[in-house]
């Protein structure tokens, strides 16, 4: 059995990430991610079994990676409206940043080929729902269900932020805070 190297393993990953992302699923074979990445079509195979578990291990790095980001900053001693505003803005910042991985998340967000780690990457988030939960308690945030709270929050910030990536539109602080409000009014008492 080969090492694995971690710095192969990025590679990778980040190869794929944007192939996929930039040329859909079907049309990226493992050899051009292998050429991308700098490595031999075997080593793929290291760290993969196949096509379909480097797209759900893609998919759950992502997520866990967009949830680290999301969360940074935010404790339960916090009031509610600043965890929440933290978890907002750091959403919007992330995509900014990462807008191949925000678009690789999004293209595969209701795809039948990762149903299988779907679940297990809302447990990556299992934080921003306590923080829900305990914010509904509270009686800060209506009682609504998790989903309709998604979207009435991130739906409208992600489709503003796809706009902005795309050149569209300019979310500048002032469009920004407009949007936090509107969210915000949307989902509390």
């Amino acid at each position: 059995m080969r090492h694995k190297d971690d710095n192969k393993n990025q590679a990778i990953c980040d190869a794929a990430i944007e192939l996929i992302t930039k040329n859909g699923f079907a049309d990226t074979s493992m050899s051009k991610i292998a050429k991308a990445a700098n490595v031999s079509p075997a080593t793929i195979y290291v760290y993969f079994e196949n096509k379909e578990d480097l797209l759900n291990k893609l998919y759950l790095f992502v997520k866990q990676e967009m949830s680290a980001e999301l969360l940074n900053g935010v404790n339960s001693s916090q009031p509610i409206e600043e965890s929440f505003k933290i978890i907002w803005n750091n959403f919007y910042n992330y995509a900014v940043e990462n807008p191949i991985r925000f678009a690789f998340t999004e293209q595969f967000a209701n795809s039948p080929m990762i149903a299988n780690c779907r679940w297990e990457s809302m447990e990556f988030f299992r934080p921003l729902v306590e923080l829900f939960e305990r914010g509904k308690e509270q009686k800060v945030f209506k009682d609504i269900s998790l989903e309709i709270f998604k979207a009435f929050t991130f739906a409208p910030l992600m489709g503003l932020i796809k706009e902005h990536l795309n050149g569209e539109i300019v979310l500048d602080k002032k469009a920004l805070e407009t949007t936090y409000e509107i969210a915000w009014d949307a989902i509390t008492n």
